[in-house]
């Protein structure tokens, strides 16, 4: 099974990303679970709990333009020094580490990330990641289909 997960924060502004990211997914007809992580790595985890792959979606502050969409195709072994995702309470790095021994996570973890206008208190997105809704979860679809059951 396939679970895709969204991170962040709907009360500060571009951090949301994620959560209206799986809330589009949730109306379409996918064969892969869909979670809700907020910001909460314990539920990030549990999510990815026995599942063959985890489809991460998130804003992610990285080099380049606003809104630019970049993936992240990583073994959950062999985590990029570079990685700057955080699932805000702890750094994901971190998280994974603590994890092994203790969860029997994914093979394949792909982190599907946007870079964010702002990060503030505010409800809703920057036009700039509003835009890019559609073609994430396209890029979603497409990763789910690819992948089989």
């Amino acid at each position: 099974m396939i679970v895709v997960i969204g991170v962040g924060n709907l009360l500060m502004k571009d951090d949301g990303f994620g959560i209206h990211v799986i809330e589009r997914l949730k109306a379409e007809n996918i064969n892969a679970e869909i979670v809700d992580a907020m910001t909460n790595v314990q539920i990030l985890l549990s999510a990815m709990e026995g599942k063959r792959k985890a489809i991460i979606v998130d804003a992610i502050d990285f080099e380049g333009e606003v809104g630019e969409i970049k993936i992240i195709r990583f073994d959950p072994e062999k985590i990029p020094e570079d990685l700057k995702l955080s699932v805000h309470d702890i750094h994901f790095r971190d998280a994974i580490a603590m994890a092994k021994g203790i969860y029997d996570l994914p093979d394949e973890i792909v982190v599907v990330g946007v870079k964010p206008k702002e990060i503030k208190p505010e409800i809703g997105l920057s036009e700039e990641l509003e835009k890019r809704i559609e073609e994430v979860v396209e890029i979603i679809k497409r990763k789910i289909t690819s992948s089989g059951t």
